[in-house]
C-alpha cells in the first residue's frame, strides 16, 4: 500500500504511535449530569395527532406549554400540562379571514399572541391587528388594537413574535423589523435591523433582545424603546447562530454548536450544561428551551426535514444513575458535527436496545484549523480513539486512515448482513469509497458535483478532456467567461483535480509532467486573470456570456432550478478528466468509518446498517438533503418529484402548488424560483447524471500545493511554461520517491 501525506503530519505520526499499542477501553453508561451520581434521563412527547399541523409552540411557565393546532379547518389554542402531559383546548374565537400570527410567553407564564386580520386573503390586504394576552386557564387578560400602527406600513405582512417589558410596552418583531408599542396602543419607536432576526426574546431584567447576522457576525442586541436602532450587548463571549432564550437564574440560555449553555454577559466564559445529541435530541431541530424550578430541563423541538414537520416535547429529569438501565456507548468522533449527522445519531439512540452514540467532538467553533488538529492529536495520542470516525469533516484523508490501519474494511459485514443487500443499492455509489479492494464507507445520501450549462452552449457530452474546455472557449466571443469569479489559479486547480492518473502511476511512482498535456493546462490558465469577478448574472447565464457554474446536485428540483437559472434544458458536466465521467459524488449525510481498534465494532456496523435501512432511506426527510443511495428509495424520491401538488383557492378552484421555494443570489442579484412537479425527461436526466457519477479521489493536495507554487512563476511572467513543468516534475518525483 502506497503511503500518502496527511494534512498536518504530526497527526499522523500520533495516530501511528497509538494504534502500535492497544485502544483504551471505553466505559459503558449513561450521561451525567455534573456528577456520577445523577444523570438526566429524557422522555418524548409528540405534540397533536395523526393528521394534525402544530405549529408556533412555547413553553410558558414550569406547567405549561402552549402550541397552534390545526386539522385544516380550524386553527385553536392548546395547553399542555407538563406533569399531567394532559392538553386543554383554550377558547378562541375567530372571525372570517382572521387568523393567529404568533405566539409568545410574557415572561410571568401568560401567553401573548397575535391576531392579523385580513379583508381579502388572497391579496393580503390588512384589515385589522391585535395583540391579546391569555391566563394559562384560557382567561382573555387584554385585547390591544394595534391596527393604525401597522396599516401604515407598506411592506407589512406578517407577524413572527410578541414580547412584553416590565413597562408594560409591547415589541412586535416582523422579520427585519421591530416595532415597540406604548400601553396605550401608541407607537413608541420603530427599529429597522436590515437584517433578518433569528432570536428575539425577553432576558430575566425584563429587557428584550434581538439577534441576527450583521456585517460583524451574529450579534446579541438590545432593544431600547425610544431609539431607532439597536445597541450590541457588551460581552467577551463570542455568539454564534443558535437557539436563544432569556436564563432562569442568568442572563442567557443558549444552544451554540449543540450545546446548552448558560451565562450572564458579564462572564467571561459560559456554563456548558449539556450536550443535547446525548439526550438524543436534534439541536437544528430546538426552538424553545427553559429550565424549570423542580431541576427538570424542558424543550420544544420542530423537524421542519419531516413530512408533517412533527413537534415534541422533551423533558429531561434528572436520576440517580442506580436506578437507570445503562447502554454500550459509541464514540463518535468529528471535528465539526454536521446537522446530518446530529439527526441520524439521535434517531439511532432513540431506537437501539443496545447501543448509544456519544459524541467527541474536538476543540469548539471557536478554534482555528491548527488548534483544532492539536486536540485532536493529543486525544489520540491520549488512547481516545473514537469508534466511530466522521469522514465529512475529517482532517486526514481517507488513503492515510488506511495507510496507518485506522479503519475497518466493512465487506465483510456487507457480505454477513441478511437485510442489507448489495444488488438493492446503486452500484457506483456503494463503491465510492472502495480503496484496494476493501470497503472503508458507505455514504447513505449524496450529491453529484458538476458543472452545469445551458445544452446549447455546451453541449451534450457527458465527459470532456482538457483540449475539448480549451476548444469551447475559443469557439466564444473573447469577453466570454468560463466561470463565475474564474482566476488563473481556480482554473488550474479545475483542470489537475481530476487528473492525477494522467500525470502520475500510482504503481510506479513515475511522474510525467514535461509532456504537451500539463504544459497546455497551464497555458489555458494563465489567460484568466489573477483575481476573478464574480459578477455574472441571470442574463449572463441565459445568452451564452457565462458558460458554466460549478454546484454539487442533490436532489431533481434543484437540477430544474439551473433549468431556470440558465433559460432552458442544461447538461451537467464533471471535471475535465480522461477516459471517464468527471462528474464527482459528494456525501450528503452521515458517512463513517468504523475504528479498527473499538471492540464494539457489531455496534457500528448496526448504525451504519441503519443509516441504510429502507424505512430510514425512504424517509429521510427533504429531497434536497441528498439522493437516497438505496435504489427503490431513489425511484420513490423521484416519483414524488414528478407528482403534482394541489391547493383549493378562495374560489374552490385548484392550483397546482410549488414543491420548493429556492432564494438565490448571482451578481449581486437576488431572486427566488419556485419549483413545480418534474417532467420525466427532467428526472432521466439526473438519473443518467447519477449513473455516471465517480469517486471523490482527486489529486494529492501536497501534489496540487507544488503545482501552485511554481505556477506563479509562469503567471508572473517570470518563467516559460517549459522551466515550470521541468521543474514541477522534478519536484513531484521527490515526492513521490519519498512518500511511495
Amino acid at each position: 500500500m502506497k503511503k500518502i501525506r496527511s494534512i498536518c503530519a504530526i497527526a499522523i505520526l500520533t495516530l501511528a504511535f497509538v494504534l502500535s499499542g492497544c485502544g483504551k477501553q471505553k466505559e459503558e453508561g449513561a450521561v451525567k449530569s455534573g456528577d456520577d451520581e445523577y444523570i438526566y434521563v429524557p422522555e418524548y412527547q409528540v405534540l397533536g395527532g395523526s393528521g394534525i399541523q402544530v405549529s408556533s409552540a412555547v413553553i410558558g411557565n414550569d406547567q405549561s406549554v402552549f402550541y397552534l393546532e390545526s386539522d385544516g379547518a380550524e386553527v385553536k389554542i392548546v395547553s399542555l400540562d407538563m406533569e399531567s402531559h394532559e392538553t386543554t383546548d383554550l377558547l378562541v374565537e375567530l372571525a372570517e379571514n382572521k387568523e393567529i400570527a404568533s405566539l409568545n410567553s410574557d415572561g410571568e407564564g401568560n401567553l401573548l399572541y397575535s391576531v392579523i386580520g385580513c379583508s381579502d386573503m388572497e391579496t393580503g390586504q390588512l384589515e385589522e391587528v391585535v395583540i391579546k394576552k391569555m391566563a394559562p386557564d384560557g382567561r382573555e387578560l387584554f385585547s390591544l388594537d394595534v391596527s393604525e400602527i401597522f396599516l401604515q406600513q407598506p411592506d407589512f405582512y406578517y407577524i413572527t413574535a410578541v414580547l412584553m417589558d416590565e413597562e408594560n410596552n409591547y415589541y412586535v418583531c416582523t422579520g427585519e423589523n421591530i416595532y415597540v408599542i406604548k400601553p396605550d396602543g401608541s407607537l413608541y419607536s420603530h427599529i429597522d435591523a436590515g437584517q433578518y432576526i433569528n432570536s428575539f426574546f425577553r432576558m430575566k431584567n425584563g429587557k428584550i433582545v434581538a439577534a441576527y447576522f450583521g456585517a460583524q457576525g451574529f450579534l446579541l442586541n438590545d432593544v431600547i424603546p425610544g431609539q431607532k436602532e439597536l445597541k450590541p450587548l457588551d460581552s467577551s463571549i463570542s455568539f454564534d447562530y443558535g437557539t436563544y432564550q432569556g436564563g432562569k437564574d442568568t442572563d442567557l440560555l443558549y444552544t451554540q454548536d449543540g450545546i446548552l449553555c448558560s451565562c450572564n454577559l458579564t462572564d467571561e466564559k459560559p456554563q456548558e450544561i449539556l450536550r443535547w445529541t446525548d439526550f438524543d435530541v436534534n439541536s437544528g431541530n430546538l426552538t424553545d428551551v427553559a429550565l424549570l424550578s423542580d431541576e427538570r430541563i424542558a424543550a420544544i423541538t420542530t423537524d421542519y426535514m419531516s413530512e408533517n414537520g412533527g413537534t415534541e416535547l422533551v423533558l429531561l429529569t434528572r436520576k440517580k444513575r442506580s436506578e437507570v438501565s445503562e447502554k454500550k456507548i459509541l464514540t463518535y468522533g468529528a471535528f465539526y458535527l454536521s446537522f446530518y449527522a446530529e439527526r441520524d445519531i439521535t434517531a439511532f439512540n432513540r431506537q437501539s436496545q443496545e447501543y448509544r452514540i456519544m459524541v467527541q467532538e474536538y476543540g469548539d467553533a471557536s478554534m482555528s484549523f491548527d488548534k483544532k488538529m492539536e486536540v485532536y492529536a493529543k486525544d489520540l495520542e491520549a488512547g481516545n480513539i473514537p469508534d466511530i470516525i466522521d469522514l465529512t469533516y475529517c482532517p486526514m484523508t481517507l488513503e492515510t486512515l488506511i495507510c496507518v490501519g485506522a479503519v475497518e474494511d466493512l465487506t465483510p459485514y456487507l457480505e454477513a448482513d441478511e437485510t442489507i443487500k448489495k444488488e438493492d443499492y446503486i452500484p457506483n455509489v456503494l463503491s465510492a469509497y472502495e480503496r484496494d479492494g476493501g470497503l472503508y464507507a458507505i455514504m447513505p445520501c449524496f450529491g453529484v458535483e458538476a458543472f452545469v450549462g445551458r445544452a446549447d452552449e455546451i453541449g451534450e457530452k457527458k465527459t470532456w478532456t482538457t483540449e475539448d474546455v480549451i476548444t469551447l472557449l475559443d469557439s466564444k466571443e473573447a469577453d466570454t467567461k468560463l466561470l463565475p469569479g474564474a482566476d488563473k489559479w481556480s482554473i488550474l486547480w479545475i483542470m489537475c483535480n481530476r487528473n492525477q492518473d494522467m500525470f502520475i502511476d500510482k504503481d510506479s511512482g513515475a511522474c510525467s509532467f514535461t509532456g504537451e498535456e500539463f504544459k497546455k493546462i497551464l497555458e489555458f490558465a494563465n489567460r484568466f486573470p489573477n483575481e476573478g469577478n464574480d459578477d455574472s448574472t441571470l442574463d449572463d447565464l441565459r445568452n451564452g456570456r457565462t458558460l458554466l457554474n460549478r454546484e454539487v446536485i442533490t436532489s431533481v428540483q434543484q437540477y430544474q432550478m439551473y433549468e431556470y437559472m440558465f433559460g432552458g434544458p442544461v447538461n451537467t458536466i464533471g471535471y475535465p478528466s480522461f477516459g471517464e465521467s468527471g462528474l464527482t459524488l459528494k456525501s450528503n449525510g452521515t458517512t463513517v468509518a468504523m475504528s479498527a481498534y473499538s471492540e464494539n465494532k457489531e455496534g457500528i456496523w448496526e448504525f451504519i446498517r441503519f443509516n441504510l435501512s429502507k424505512e430510514r432511506q425512504e424517509n429521510a426527510g427533504s429531497p434536497n438533503g441528498g439522493f437516497p443511495i438505496l435504489k427503490s428509495a431513489l425511484e420513490k424520491q423521484f416519483e414524488k418529484d414528478m407528482e403534482q401538488e394541489y391547493i383549493k383557492d378562495e374560489n374552490g378552484s385548484q392550483r397546482e402548488m410549488p414543491k420548493s421555494t429556492w432564494m438565490r443570489s448571482l451578481g449581486g442579484e437576488e431572486f427566488t424560483v419556485e419549483v413545480y412537479a418534474a417532467n420525466e425527461e427532467q428526472v432521466a436526466r439526473v438519473r443518467e447524471m447519477i449513473e455516471t457519477a465517480q469517486n471523490e479521489e482527486s489529486m494529492n493536495t501536497e501534489i496540487l500545493n507544488i503545482i501552485s507554487e511554481e505556477a506563479s512563476g509562469y503567471f508572473e511572467g517570470q518563467k516559460s511554461v517549459e522551466d515550470v513543468a521541468a521543474v514541477v516534475q522534478n519536484r513531484v518525483q521527490l515526492y513521490m520517491n519519498e512518500n511511495n
